[in-house]
């Protein structure tokens, strides 16, 4: 009889042990499936985002092409200016507008509205189309003779030296300004180092060629 009893009691211990793992496994692969899920859901996710930003990117390129195509009639089709007005924005590529416009105002004599045009690319994304627009914006207060707010930008753009933006030209500009203010002494030294740091460049050269007249100039 304690047999009988003993053999049952190991069979029910048994039985609820793979029960137990049953109930596990149960738990597990719910667990499993979920994780399944959220990686494919992430995954989708993903790709929804890869795709949108090639949409994005090639809509972005369509613009620049337009813009470019514009830009490039402008001589021939004045009137065209209004259509990249329209198309001018905060987009990567729809500031480039902006930089066209300023050129052309520019052309036409009118740099207190190229000026204003400048004004319209925003300072929070600083890539190479804003750098581009601040030489234009220092070039332009070189012409109307305002050197020190001209010599501002170009110290400025010299102090956060971007990356992808070549200084040479930053330089030469601000050694121009710095002669024309009188201080030949210290543009003859900037000249120097952007022959040196600079040789294989076209500012570099003139850089060079700069230096060979102000030091003719300084001779007694």
């Amino acid at each position: 009889m304690k047999r009988k009893e003993r053999k049952k009691l190991k069979t029910n211990e048994l039985s609820d042990f793979i029960n137990r793992m049953y109930d596990l496994a149960k738990r597990r692969a719910k667990e499993v499936a979920y994780a399944i899920g959220a990686l494919v859901i992430i995954f989708l996710v993903f790709l929804v985002s890869r795709y949108i930003k090639a949409q994005d990117l090639q809509k972005q390129s369509q613009l620049l092409a337009q813009i470019n195509e514009i830009n490039q009639d402008l001589d021939e089709n004045p009137g065209r200016i209004d259509e990249l007005r329209e198309l001018a924005g905060k987009g990567k590529f729809a500031r480039m507008a902006y930089i066209y416009m300023a050129r052309y105002d520019i052309e036409k004599g009118e740099l207190d509205k190229a000026l204003n045009t400048l004004e319209k690319i925003p300072e929070s994304k600083k890539d190479i189309v804003y750098y581009q627009s601040r030489l234009i914006k220092a070039d332009i207060y070189h012409r109307k003779k305002e050197l020190d707010r001209a010599l501002d930008i170009y110290q400025k753009i010299e102090k956060e030296k971007p990356a992808y933006f070549a200084l040479d030209v930053v330089l030469f500009k601000k050694a121009e300004i710095i002669a024309e203010k009188g201080d030949k002494a210290k543009a003859l030294e900037l000249y120097k180092s952007i022959s040196e740091d600079y040789p294989q460049t076209y500012y570099g050269y003139e850089a060079s060629q700069k230096r060979e007249q102000l030091g003719r100039a300084e001779e007694p």
